[in-house]
């Protein structure tokens, strides 16, 4: 082999080598701790603020798709082989990869903390018609909010002379593609729902759309919640107390599957279906809704009704809070505190101090070391954190009076204490 070429192959391969993939357990997240717990709980692969103001939330994105894809680029070997490219797949007839390939983004959307609804707004077939410019509510073209994994959600609408449809044609495996150099979702993808599982082991199993135990795809611009096949509980969609406008929207609180109160009256879309059609398959009315909204249901505030006032940004509307103003906020060390009441009945109430966000474990055994109920198993953010336990075991049966041990468990911390059930 002549020095030349073994230079260049050792050149190459060292690139290759020095390449990390971009996946969950790679990108990066950094969510204040006093954003809203909405995003602490669900989001990945994101910055988080709150604005100065505190009506906005800053969430700054990349766009980038954290699996692969054949949109990644990897023409050019010496300076961008890319570890999560892979070759195109075909997946069905007329399907093909467009010539777009993906860019990192420098985005941010600021999403109003309280979005106003706008008055007097009808969202039905007439204003949701697939059709671009025939409504001053339309979302703008492009980015109109962010996936929890990052990627941005665009609009539900093609330019005109494109039916959105077709554009399913060039799809990758996630139900992606980008525009330009900008990779986005339309409509459902297992990429969100594997944030999900991630974020949330033992919620969800399952990262198949339309069969998963929680399903939630990100949040628009102005304040829009993106669901799948589930409310924000893991419960089904629930038709019978809520009805469904044109874009399968609705309004009701928006309460998690541990009683979390993330949102009061806040309208939200689902995209739950098992195939694209203009058809009416769930036989609501409507032409069946597989992608994003078109219609935007809230105001973005002291910005007026611009289509151009939701998409993504290069700056925030007005810049991220100082963080040290309230650091207070974060305790300095782990800490488990001493439940109260001790001993108790019927409720007792566990306090723990977290100096650092991550995942937290918090377990309730027998004096044997059986396994009674796990009180929560998530990711969390820094601060002052409390949990109640109400005496029954994982299956919600009350348990036997007698002594008890309650453990946390984080990355940095593990600590055991004891408690009493009286009857």
């Amino acid at each position: 082999m002549k020095l030349t070429t073994l230079i260049l192959t050792v050149f190459l391969t060292s690139n290759l080598l020095a390449q990390e993939m971009y996946t969950l357990e790679t990108c990066e997240t950094d969510i204040a701790y006093n954003v809203p717990q909405f995003y602490q709980d669900f989001f990945h692969c994101v910055k988080a603020r709150v604005s100065e103001s505190g009506d906005y939330v800053n969430l700054y994105f990349n766009a980038k798709p954290p699996y692969q894809t054949w949109y990644y680029d990897e023409r050019n070997i010496t300076s961008s082989d890319n570890p999560n490219w892979i070759p195109f797949e075909s997946f069905g007839p007329g399907s093909y990869q467009n010539p777009n390939v993906i860019v990192e983004q420098d985005y941010v959307i600021s999403i109003p903390v309280n979005p106003v609804p706008r008055s007097g707004i009808t969202i039905d077939a007439s204003t949701v018609d697939g059709e671009v410019n025939t409504s001053n509510y339309e979302y703008p073209m492009g980015t109109i909010g962010a996936a929890l994994n990052g990627v941005t959600m665009f609009n539900s609408l093609a330019a005109p002379g494109d039916v959105i449809e077709n554009e399913v044609l060039s799809f990758d495996l996630y139900n992606g593609h980008p525009a330009g150099e900008t990779y986005h979702y339309h409509t459902i993808s297992q990429g969100p729902l594997e944030v999900l599982q991630k974020k949330l082991p033992t919620v969800v199993t399952n990262s198949t759309p339309g069969s998963a135990e929680l399903e939630i795809y990100g949040i628009n611009c102005d304040g829009v919640v993106i669901m799948g096949c589930t409310e924000l509980n893991g419960s089904s969609i629930d038709t019978a107390n809520y009805s469904f406008d044109a874009q399968n929207g609705h309004v009701h609180d928006m309460i998690g599957e541990d009683g979390t109160e993330y949102f009061t009256d806040r309208y939200h879309t689902h995209m739950c279906y098992t195939e694209i059609t203009d058809e009416d398959t769930d036989g609501d009315g409507y032409a069946q809704h597989e992608f994003s909204p078109e219609i935007s249901y809230y105001k973005t505030p002291n910005l007026g009704v611009s289509n151009d006032r939701c998409g993504a940004m290069s700056s925030p509307i007005e810049p991220d809070a100082v963080l040290g103003l309230d650091i207070d906020a974060i305790p300095n060390s782990f800490v488990l505190y001493n439940n109260y009441p001790n001993p108790f009945n019927p409720e007792t109430v566990i306090d723990y101090d977290l100096p650092e966000s991550g995942f937290v474990n918090i377990t309730v055994y027998d004096i044997n070391g059986r396994k009674i109920k796990e009180l929560t198993n998530s990711s969390q953010s820094a601060g002052f954190k409390s949990v109640t336990w109400d005496a029954t075991n994982m299956m919600g049966q009350p348990i036997s009076a007698g002594m008890y041990l309650y453990t946390i468990q984080t990355d940095n911390f593990l600590e055991t204490k004891k408690m009493m059930y009286i009857k």
